[in-house]
């Protein structure tokens, strides 16, 4: 998922754990887009090298200290944040809850906490940009996905299957894969005229798209995925056999 054009700016005043987080942020996929040890050089990198999430101390360097920093960041660049901190008190955490953090990790970090959580909240925000809408008068032939600033044209026979993500879901089509805010229950929903299976409480799989047949799964695009114990009769009702 990550790749080494999303860039990371880490808002930290010790430089050995700037260091290490930037270290842990590229040995995970990740660019960092610059290191601040105060929140004017951070809204300077902010200005130049717009990252896609920024990682925050809260006692920094400076007059701003990164409780106001997050507040900058998230009222005038619309950006997701994370808190780094040794901070634990219950009046930082209030503060915490109203800034509406994408993640509060306490130091001393784990190095795989710290890249899931920067994952979880980069694709969180994504798909707080994002909505699916059935275009009228369409048949339900294809939706458009809205991605950021785009309204991206998806046809609903190239869609190869849907996975549930929580309370979202990803489409998978052969080139491209979305994370859309809506449940795997209400992508089903939509596509109740195609042809299209409920394979699994996570999966909805398109049948055309069915290359094996396992006792306990499928195969699209060469990726195995599960068929539950009571979606397996109806799957053998409606594919055709020789």
């Amino acid at each position: 998922m990550s790749t080494e054009e999303t860039q990371i700016l880490i808002v930290e005043d010790e430089a050995i754990i700037a260091q290490d987080i930037a270290l842990t942020l590229k040995n995970a996929g990740y660019s960092v887009a610059g290191i601040a040890h105060n929140a004017e050089k951070a809204i300077e990198i902010l200005n130049t090298t717009p990252p896609a999430l920024a990682i925050l101390d809260i006692q920094i360097n400076g007059n701003i200290n990164g409780l106001m920093l997050a507040s900058i960041i998230k009222d005038q660049y619309k950006l997701p944040f994370i808190f780094l901190t040794s901070f634990t008190d219950e009046e930082t955490l209030e503060k915490v809850k109203d800034l509406k953090a994408a993640g509060y990790i306490i130091k001393p970090f784990d190095a795989r906490e710290l890249a899931v959580n920067v994952e979880l909240a980069i694709e969180r925000y994504k798909s707080e940009k994002s909505e699916i809408t059935e275009l009228p008068k369409t048949g339900d032939n294809y939706f458009f996905v809205k991605r950021e600033s785009e309204l991206i044209k998806v046809q609903t026979n190239e869609i190869l299957f849907a996975q549930a993500f929580d309370n979202y879901c990803y489409l998978i089509t052969p080139n491209q894969k979305y994370l859309i805010p809506h449940t795997l229950k209400s992508v089903e929903e939509k596509l109740t005229s195609q042809n299209f299976l409920r394979a699994h409480r996570s999966y909805l799989i398109n049948l055309a798209a069915v290359q094996v047949i396992g006792e306990d799964y499928v195969e699209i695009e060469s990726q195995r995925i599960p068929v539950s114990r009571q979606a397996k009769p109806e799957l053998l009702q409606r594919i055709s056999l020789l």
